[in-house]
């Protein structure tokens, strides 16, 4: 026979309190199975937790709003220094300024090209150095650099270490927000216990699967046990998921129902189990540290049926990670590429580029820009398995 699951998240939490306000709120009083303490105990806590729910929810939203604003300013602080650099690299070019004037700006004297622009640390170091060389070469009676001016530099990097400053803030409000949540979940718990407990009681006729349906109703979940025959009353998607080496079990993988936004962990066998979902077509996506997430679209989730979904997923152990920066002035598109292999990468706005799943060992890396695909630059870097080699290519 099936077994309750209680609430093992925040989310699991409130939508488990969140089902029991939405019944009530359409039975008659006389028909809520509670006792009148308990009642009265959930209208006194539900409204305190759902308060502190979504400021949780709130404060995660505020982080996510301003990563996307960060992600941004990011680009457009790295343009700037990256045009100021290149700008002050190419008038000593000309011979208009000394190239002992590099040094000023933390450059080295004999390196004509831009530094490594690729990190959020990288771009404010650096337009930090360029406000610092910039003032101290204006102050010795230098011509200023006019296209960006040093103000434009010193623009698009304040908007951008501002932004960094708000989300250290909103960190710090999300984790209050958390911690005060987090304060309130022994008695959540307690509380959740104890109203699945009298639903049972009270709707016990006899009729355990009709015990069951009735509860469910109220947000009581229930999973089978290992071995045990599923029903499709109680259960709409289900599978296992195992190692595509071994095809050995995984356990601990977060299997994510996209659309509902539901997460839950495999069992030791491997297995997972949702609850009654609306039938419709959903997404689901896996995760476990090691391997490689898998993202799975147009899962068809049938009413009064059983929906078995089996997914391997490949282990990390075997492959790594090729990194880099494509350094071309103005950061054209460029695309990057494993010979051998159908992996490939374009570059984004800063020049910077990924690809994952690369075998581990020796690997011939080439590049190219997308307006010059006869100008092909090699690498021939060895990859190591479970990390992160660096590869870099610059153009003239």
């Amino acid at each position: 026979m099936p077994k309750r699951q209680l609430a093992n998240s925040n989310p699991k939490r409130f939508r488990a309190l969140k089902a029991v306000k939405d019944r009530k709120d359409v039975t008659a009083p006389a028909d809520v199975p509670l006792t009148a303490n308990t009642i009265t105990r959930f209208d006194t806590f539900f409204p305190q937790y759902k308060t502190k729910y979504l400021a949780v929810q709130t404060a995660l939203a505020g982080q996510s709003i301003l990563t996307n604003q960060i992600k941004t300013a990011k680009i457009t602080a790295g343009y700037f220094v990256a045009d100021f650099i290149d700008a002050l690299q190419n008038a000593i070019r000309r011979g208009t300024f000394d190239a002992s004037v590099r040094a000023l700006y933390g450059l080295p004297v004999g390196a004509p090209h831009r530094p490594p622009l690729h990190t959020e640390q990288e771009i404010l170091d650096w337009g930090e150095r360029v406000h610092d060389g910039e003032t101290a070469r204006i102050a010795a009676g230098g011509a200023p650099i006019s296209f960006p001016s040093l103000a434009d530099v010193d623009g698009a990097v304040g908007a951008f270490k501002t932004l960094n400053l708000n989300q250290a803030a909103a960190k710090t409000v999300y984790d209050n927000a958390q911690e005060a949540l987090e304060a309130m979940n022994e008695d959540c718990d307690k509380l959740i216990l104890k109203m699945w407990n009298e639903m049972e009681a009270a709707f016990d006729e006899g009729d355990k699967p009709s015990v069951r349906r009735k509860c469910r109703e109220w947000g009581v979940v229930y999973i089978p046990n290992p071995g045990e025959a599923l029903s499709p009353d109680d259960f709409s998607l289900t599978g296992k998921v195992i190692d595509s080496a071994t095809g050995l079990p995984l356990s601990d993988v977060l299997v994510h129902l996209a659309e509902p936004d539901i997460f839950i962990n495999t069992d030791s066998h491997g297995d997972y189990f949702f609850g009654v979902q609306t039938p419709g077509s959903y997404t689901v996506e896996i995760h476990k540290a090691g391997y490689l997430d898998k993202t799975i679209p147009g899962v068809i989730i049938t009413a009064g049926a059983i929906t078995t979904l089996n997914m391997t997923m490949a282990e990390l152990a075997g492959t790594g990670t090729i990194s880099g920066n494509v350094n071309v002035p103005g950061f054209p598109p460029a695309t990057v590429s494993v010979a051998g292999t159908g992996l490939t990468a374009t570059t984004d706005a800063m020049g910077n580029f990924t690809m994952t799943g690369v075998a581990a060992g020796s690997q011939t890396v080439q590049c190219f820009l997308n307006s010059d695909p006869a100008n092909i630059k090699t690498a021939t870097p060895t990859v190591v398995a479970g990390a992160v080699v660096t590869v870099n290519f610059s153009f003239p």
